[in-house]
């Protein structure tokens, strides 16, 4: 949760004082209402312990399932195995199928750099720097890296969760500044005097904030929700997430108010008192299953005498606070710490203005009358140990039909122990005493029974051989590729929606509202405004934040619209070839359709570079563009300068100045080379204009190369030369008939 920090000084002059008073600085210290155990808010809080507590002990069947989930995705042989041969092979099938899905449906939702968030406010324009500013926070949080493991997660366990907070932090650094040094001390004050001739390097160390969202994914066994049938966690009664704190945190913790102690105890008194409660089992929070170390023993990493940590709860439930006007108990949200069934570590209102708790959390496929999903594991299961199964006796197999079995008369041959093969071997037995027996060969049979497997599991998890780096059999043709290609796309934008309305969306308008109520100081962000307009750095201050905005994440949206460009290419054909006098008194306007098409098509950067909006250019006294040049300051020619009168005092400058950067003379030569094109283009209005393909007038053959004619629609290309009748087609081979 975002919390707020002991007063240490006064708020900074940006902050907004009326934003979220207990998350500044010199703000209000924060209010536990675990101090009064004879309070009716304490007891009211003491009995969601009972309800938690069972909620988890009837997740204990899910967190088994998820466990061989996880073995099953890792490749880790279990009890789950039947056969025990020599053969220990794991054949990654479901693995396959979940990396795949994960990444495809992460390049839906992340199609492009600095695009991902679409926002409506309460006027007509678009609030480039509240967009500027949640983009700032998805790189901030490096979001992708957390939905890529969110996503395979959620295939592993059925469900999708992330955990939003606002953390604040100081960090020292040293700069190295020019500074006038000192000639002379005033004695008894901390002013000096300096020479203003001359400068020295220095340090200098100050204390930089840091400060911004946390987005954390966990694992779904820590998540409780009372009752499990709610659908929407914020109509849940209670919802309890397990937290592992190390010793640092817990003091952390008791420093900042939101744990309490006991008169006269330190935070190391609390941490042993805790310690021994869970060794007793008085809490019964302890748990010999914890879902991160697994996760970390998986990676390969062992955890023994490093992950020494303090298991709570965080209950996230409503209770009854007396309002603040009329004392009459009103219903907020509230954060509860349980440290074991006996102890209440901290009770804090939720600081969030939302009222909303930090937890968002989805079924991957809804489950009717449950909060949680089902693993999409499940179903493959069997099928996935039978796979390993087979494999591994297919395995054995192979390796025993590569080995002949020689039969040997042993009483002929009473030293046939020491047969051993070997190269050039000599055996002492008649040759018509000894014969070869060969095993059969049942790993092909296995192969295939494997192959059968595997594309079952394929389908059951909606992938198919394309996605796994395979082409699909028999003969290939663009309709076959490409309705393949169509199949393919459509499980994946719609798995990409359901994790965008889910989580991506909630998920943003969150970053926002986080931003506009716990951010204390400026924020300098690279701001994109509209196609032409170059990018720019600019300082968001925490008190601009007063209207409201509606996001949503534009991942599948962008790709349906890369989709869609061709045939709106054909549409913009279409459209300019009507006839003014059929508009009905409208005016045709292509220039939105261009902007969409460059921007999408060449990205946001060389857009500005292609469509270069005349708006935004001005035309500058040719003394200011010396100025500027003599600063060292890049200068553009504009069309409208008057280029003779600019190259006299362009002239003239470089030789008050000598030049010595070349500025001078690149925009002289830049004015010459503009004075040629208006000369060029003047001769060119005087000629005869051809004409253009598709309009009546113009001579035969003429008209720019490639230009498609008004009205045309986009169509496969054409062949070279026209087959006479009856002929198979470019796609019909010589080959057997297609079934």
């Amino acid at each position: 949760m975002a919390r707020a920090e002991k007063s240490k000084s006064a708020p900074t002059d940006t902050a907004n004082i009326l934003a979220a008073p207990s998350a500044l600085e010199g703000g209000e210290k924060i209010e536990n209402f675990a101090e009064d155990e004879t309070s009716e808010i304490y007891m009211e809080a003491e009995a969601l312990y009972a309800p938690v507590q069972r909620a988890y002990e009837n997740k204990q069947d899910q967190s088994d399932r998820i466990a061989e989930y996880w073995n099953i995705f890792n490749c880790k042989p279990d009890s789950n195995q039947s056969y025990t041969g020599n053969s220990q092979c794991y054949v990654p099938a479901v693995r396959d199928c979940i990396n795949a899905r994960a990444k495809r449906a992460l390049k839906q939702l992340f199609p492009t750099r600095h695009k991902h968030v679409d926002a409506v406010g309460d006027d007509p324009e678009i609030p480039y720097t509240a967009l500027a500013l949640i983009e700032h926070d998805i790189r901030a949080t490096r979001l992708k890296e957390i939905v890529r493991s969110s996503l395979v997660a959620g295939d592993v366990t059925g469900q999708w969760n992330l955990y939003i907070d606002w953390s604040k932090s100081y960090r020292r650094i040293t700069e190295l500044v020019k500074r006038n040094p000192a000639l002379e001390t005033v004695e008894g004050e901390e002013v000096s005097l300096v020479d203003p001739n001359d400068e020295e390097e220095a340090t200098e160390e100050s204390d930089v904030v840091e400060e911004g969202p946390e987005v954390v994914d966990f694992a779904t066994e820590d998540l409780a929700v009372v009752p499990p049938t709610c659908n929407d966690i914020e109509k849940a009664d209670a919802v309890s997430l397990r937290l592992r704190m190390s010793k640092a945190k817990v003091k952390q913790m008791v420093e900042q108010g939101v744990f309490i102690t006991q008169p006269n105890q330190t935070a190391d008194d609390l941490w042993k008192e805790l310690e021994t409660d869970t060794q007793a089992g008085s809490g019964g929070a302890a748990s010999n299953k914890v879902p991160p170390r697994a996760r970390v023993e998986d990676a390969g990493i062992k955890t023994e005498g490093t992950y020494k940590y303090l298991l709570c709860y965080e209950v996230t439930a409503k209770l009854s606070f007396p309002s603040e006007e009329t004392g009459k108990p009103v219903k907020r949200l509230a954060y509860i710490y349980f440290g074991s069934s006996n102890q209440i570590l901290g009770i804090v209102k939720a600081p969030q203005w939302g009222g909303k708790r930090p937890v968002i959390s989805a079924p991957v496929e809804r489950v009717s009358g449950s909060f949680f999903g089902t693993s999409k594991i499940e179903a493959v299961k069997f099928m996935q140990w039978n796979l390993n199964d087979y494999w591994n006796m297919g395995q054995d197999a192979a390796m025993y039909s590569l080995l002949p079995i020689w039969a040997a008369d042993p009483l002929k041959n009473p030293n046939w122990a020491t047969m051993v093969m070997g190269l050039a071997a000599v055996w002492p037995i008649a040759p018509d005493d000894i014969k070869p027996i060969m095993a059969p060969q049942l790993y092909k049979e296995a192969l295939q029974l494997c192959d059968a497997i595997k594309r079952q599991i394929w389908e059951s998890m909606d992938t198919n051989e394309m996605m796994m780096g395979k082409m699909p059999q028999g003969r290939k043709n663009n309709a076959l590729i490409g309705g393949v290609q169509q199949e393919q796309m459509t499980n994946i934008m719609d798995h990409a929606e359901r994790y965008e309305e889910s989580i991506l969306t909630p998920l943003a308008e969150r970053l926002f509202e986080y931003e506009r109520q716990f951010r204390t100081t400026a924020l300098l962000v690279e701001v994109r405004g509209e196609i032409g307009v170059k990018a720019k750095m600019t300082q968001v201050n925490p008190s601009q934040f007063d209207q409201r905005y509606q996001f949503v994440w534009a991942g599948t949206s962008i790709i349906a619209g890369q989709q869609l460009q061709q045939q709106r290419i054909a549409g913009m054909n279409v459209l300019r070839g009507i006839p003014p006098q059929q508009l009905n008194r409208r005016r045709l306007d292509v220039s939105p359709i261009l902007e969409s098409f460059v921007e999408q098509l060449y990205g946001p950067e060389m857009a500005t570079k292609i469509l270069i909006d005349e708006r935004n250019m001005f035309t500058v006294p040719a003394e200011v563009e010396n100025e500027m040049m003599h600063n060292n300051l890049p200068v553009a020619v504009h069309e409208a300068d008057d280029d003779q009168q600019h190259l006299v005092s362009h002239m003239s400058g470089a030789r008050l100045t000598g030049d010595p950067t070349g500025r001078f003379r690149a925009h002289i030569a830049a004015h010459t080379m503009a004075m040629q094109t208006k000369q060029q283009m003047q001769m060119a209005q005087q000629q005869p204009q051809p004409g253009a393909p598709g309009v009546p007038g113009g001579p035969p053959g003429a008209g720019t190369v490639g230009t498609p004619r008004m009205g045309a629609q986009v169509a496969g290309p054409r062949p070279g030369v026209q087959n006479p009748p009856g002929l198979p087609g470019p796609d019909q081979g010589m080959g057997p008939p297609r079934g």
